[in-house]
């Protein structure tokens, strides 16, 4: 009994602290609606006697203090967006070189608020201007980089680490630096192994790297990726990925690739 409300205790605990990853957190939410875990009932209580009521007494004290860390998360996270907002308004005066500096530099800015704002604005920006998106993502990375561990865990750091540079993948690919593309979601793909294992990034960055394969002519590659994003969304029980698709033409030439790209890298 004890070693399970351990092991429910440290769940909790992780939930609150937002390191499960979204299928884990979906599965922890059913179970909350579902009653599940919740505390002995009166006649378990009264059969199992002290015990009973001190499992019953850990279930309480552990959703108390769940519900406390739910409560300051949110407090933090409101706290942040409203400091990003007028951190930006200060940011955006400065020329692009200038703004890096400033976040790479300056600690107050090092938080998930900023690093929120600046990948929303990136992905804002992308199809009227690729250029600024990606510096926008740029930005977004550098801090990305400087988050904080301790107050937000090693994995979900990698997870931000994932988005902004598969955010900053494509803005390269819409401005047309394809080698600079191909970087930025390699980098992607080796902070995901290093992150919660969260199904949602994993579709996101293979969706643009389909985009990415299919400009590059290699339509193959952007197949299997397509298939591998569809069933994660498949699996998450989202909508497949509609607006990404490799034409039905060049699905053939799958195993007819050149071995260079329009850019001359390697295929």
């Amino acid at each position: 009994m004890e070693d399970k409300i351990s092991r429910e205790g440290g769940r909790v605990e992780r939930f609150a602290r937002a390191e499960l990853s979204r299928e884990e957190n979906r599965e922890f939410v059913r179970r909350l609606l579902a009653g599940e875990p919740r505390r002995s009932s009166p006649s378990h209580l009264h059969r199992s006697g002290l015990d009973g009521r001190d499992a019953g007494a850990r279930y309480d004290e552990a959703f108390r203090r769940t519900e406390r860390r739910l409560v300051e998360a949110h407090e933090r996270v409101q706290r942040e967006r409203q400091l990003a907002a007028v951190q930006w308004a200060t940011l955006e005066g400065h020329p692009p070189a200038r703004r890096l500096i400033m976040v790479r530099n300056d600690e107050r800015l090092h938080h998930w608020g900023l690093f929120d704002l600046l990948l929303e604005k990136s992905r804002e920006t992308a199809e009227a201007d690729a250029a600024a998106a990606a510096v926008l993502a740029e930005l977004a990375l550098a801090v990305a980089e400087r988050l904080d561990a301790d107050l937000y865990g090693e994995e979900r750091v990698a997870d931000f680490r994932t988005a902004a540079l598969a955010v900053l993948g494509d803005a390269r690919r819409r401005a047309g630096d394809f080698a600079g593309s191909r970087l930025a979601f390699s980098q992607a793909r080796m902070n995901l192994e290093l992150g919660t294992g969260d199904l949602l990034e994993e579709a996101g960055l293979l969706g643009g790297l389909v985009k990415l394969l299919c400009d590059l002519g290699e339509y193959g590659k952007a197949a299997q990726s397509l298939e591998r994003a569809s069933a994660l969304y498949r699996r998450m029980g989202d909508a497949p990925l509609e607006a990404v698709q490799v034409p039905r033409q060049e699905k053939k030439k799958a195993g007819e690739e050149p071995a260079k790209d329009r850019r001359g890298l390697a295929g």
